[in-house]
C-alpha cells in the first residue's frame, strides 16, 4: 500500500490517501471490463484474479453473459468501503479496530470461505477485517511476482531490505500489467530462487535478517503455500560478494562451477542457497576436480576461486577462522611434499586416499614418515598431521567438507608453485578418472 501511495512507511496510508490508493487499484481492475479473456489487451488483473481472488465479482462464472458496464458495476461495488450503518459490531481481526465486514477466501489469500460457517461463531459470516486491512490484502499481489499460476513473494524482518524489494517490486508488477499481453514461456529452472538472489545481490546495505520466498496460489484448483529461507549469513554473503573488490571477479567463476547442462549456474546457486548451502561448496570442489585433465591438470579458476571459497567457508558454512587457517597451512605443507615428485603416482595416491572408501587415515599414516624424511622447507611443522588438523578430518561432525576443503586447498597450493604432473597420456586420464570420483558426478546429485 506504502509503494502503491508512493509513501515512505504504511503509516503514512490514512484518509484520503488510502481511498485514493484504493480507487487507483479499483481502476486496475476496471480496465479488464472488455476483455473477454485474460489474453487479451488489459487481461492482466483477469488472470491474475483466477490465483487471487477466486468466484469474486471480477471473474463470476456468469462473466460472459455479462456487459461491460455490469462488469463495472459489480468491480465498483465489490472494491468500495462498507456503509458504517452495515458494519458488524466486531474487531478486525487483524489490528482490533472496528470492522466494516465479513471477509473470507475472495478477498483473504487461503482463508476459509464466508460459506464454511462453522468455522466461525454463530451468526458470523467469516473473518471480520477493517477497511484498511481488507484494502491491504487487495494491494497485496501488486509486491508478488505474478506467473504460472502462482505468486511469489519476498518478506524479511530486514524492514530497510523489505521495504526496497517491495517497492521495486511493485514497479515490476505495474509495468508488467501495462505492458499488455505477453507470449507464455516455459519458466526457466528455479526462476523464484534466482529473482531472490538477484534482488540480495543488487541491495546496496547489510541485510541484518533472513529473506523468505513465499509461493502461494489461492485458485480453487490448488491451494498452496510454501515457504523456504535464504538464511542471513548466506543472503549477507551474496550481497557482499557484488560490493567487496576481492570478490566480485571471483563470483561468476562460481556460479559457472554449480550448474549442469539442465540448469544454469545462477538457477543451481540460488537454489543451493536456499536449501543446502554445503553444496554450493562441494560442487565448486567438485568442478575444479572434474576439470583435471592433460592439457591443465589443475585449472585456471582454482586459485581465483581460493579467496571466494575460503570466504563462503566462514561467512556461511560458520567455520572457524584458526580451523580454516589450519586447512590451508595442512595443504601446503602436502603440496610441499607432492610436489617433489612430477610423476603421476604421489598425487594419484593423494587423490584415491580422498574418495569416497579411501583410506586418507592410512595414507597420512604413510606420508607422516615421508615427510619426517624430506627437506622441510623453513617455517614449517616437523609434523606433517598434527592432533588438531587430525580432529578436523576425522572426527569433526563436518569432516567430509574439511577433507574436500583440503583437496581444493593442495590443488590452489600446487597452482601456485606452478607443478605440473610428467606423465603419458593413458597415466594423466587415470588421475582424471580418480578426480571425478572425489568430485561426484554433478549431473547425478542435481537429478538427486
Amino acid at each position: 500500500m506504502a509503494a502503491l501511495a508512493k509513501v515512505d512507511h504504511p503509516r503514512d496510508v490514512s484518509g484520503g490517501l488510502l481511498h485514493a490508493t484504493v480507487e487507483r487499484m479499483t481502476s486496475h481492475l476496471l480496465e479488464t471490463v472488455k476483455a473477454a479473456k485474460a489474453t487479451d489487451d488489459g487481461g492482466f488483473w483477469l488472470g491474475a484474479s483466477y490465483l487471487l481472488w477466486p468466484n469474486s465479482k471480477l471473474n463470476p462464472t456468469a462473466r460472459g453473459r455479462q456487459t461491460p458496464p455490469e462488469r463495472k458495476r459489480l468491480i465498483e461495488e465489490w472494491r468500495a468501503c462498507p456503509d458504517p450503518a452495515d458494519w458488524p459490531e466486531a474487531p478486525c481481526a487483524y489490528c482490533a479496530r472496528p470492522a466494516c465486514d465479513w471477509y473470507g477466501k475472495v478477498d483473504i489469500p487461503l482463508g476459509a470461505s464466508v460459506a464454511h460457517r462453522n468455522t466461525t461463531a454463530p451468526g458470523h459470516e467469516g473473518t471480520p477485517l477493517c477497511y484498511p486491512c481488507v484494502a491491504s490484502l487487495w494491494a497485496f499481489p501488486y509486491g508478488a511476482s505474478l506467473s504460472g499460476g502462482r505468486a511469489a513473494l519476498m518478506h524479511s524482518w530486514d524492514d530497510e531490505f523489505l521495504t526496497r524489494m517491495t517497492a521495486t517490486t511493485v514497479d515490476q508488477t505495474l509495468r508488467r500489467a501495462s505492458a499488455g499481453p505477453s507470449k507464455k514461456q516455459k519458466p526457466s529452472p528455479y526462476a523464484r530462487e534466482l529473482w531472490v538472489l538477484q534482488a540480495v545481490r543488487a541491495y546496496s546495505q547489510r541485510i541484518t535478517s533472513g529473506v523468505e520466498l513465499i509461493v502461494l496460489s489461492n485458485s480453487n484448483k490448488e491451494q498452496l503455500l510454501a515457504t523456504q529461507e535464504l538464511t542471513q549469513p548466506v543472503a549477507e554473503w551474496l550481497r557482499s560478494t557484488n560490493k567487496k573488490t576481492e570478490l566480485r571477479a571471483a563470483y561468476p567463476v562460481l556460479v559457472a562451477t554449480q550448474g549442469t547442462k539442465q540448469v544454469p549456474g545462477d538457477a543451481f546457486l540460488a537454489k543451493r542457497a536456499f536449501t543446502r548451502p554445503a553444496q554450493v561448496l562441494d560442487f565448486a570442489i567438485g568442478h575444479v576436480l572434474n576439470k583435471i585433465s592433460a592439457a591443465a591438470l589443475i585449472p585456471a579458476e582454482t586459485i581465483v576461486l581460493g579467496p571466494l571459497l575460503y570466504d563462503y567457508c566462514r561467512e556461511v558454512l560458520t567455520m572457524d577462522d584458526k580451523d580454516v587457517e589450519r586447512i590451508k597451512e595442512l595443504a601446503r605443507r602436502l603440496a610441499a611434499l607432492l610436489g617433489q615428485d612430477s610423476r603421476r603416482g604421489p598425487f594419484r595416491e593423494f587423490i584415491q586416499a580422498n574418495s569416497k572408501g579411501g583410506n586418507l587415515h592410512g595414507w597420512f599414516r604413510s606420508k607422516g614418515v615421508d615427510w619426517l624424511l624430506f627437506a622441510r622447507p623453513k617455517d614449517t611443522s616437523p609434523v606433517l598431521l598434527p592432533v588438531q588438523d587430525y580432529r578436523l578430518l576425522f572426527e569433526d561432525e563436518r569432516s567430509w567438507s574439511w577433507r574436500r576443503l583440503l583437496v581444493f586447498a593442495v590443488l590452489e597450493a600446487l597452482a601456485e608453485a606452478g607443478w605440473e604432473p610428467k606423465g603419458s597420456q593413458e597415466e594423466l586420464q587415470e588421475i582424471k578418472e580418480l578426480a571425478v570420483a572425489v568430485g561426484g558426478d554433478q549431473e547425478e546429485g542435481a537429478r538427486l
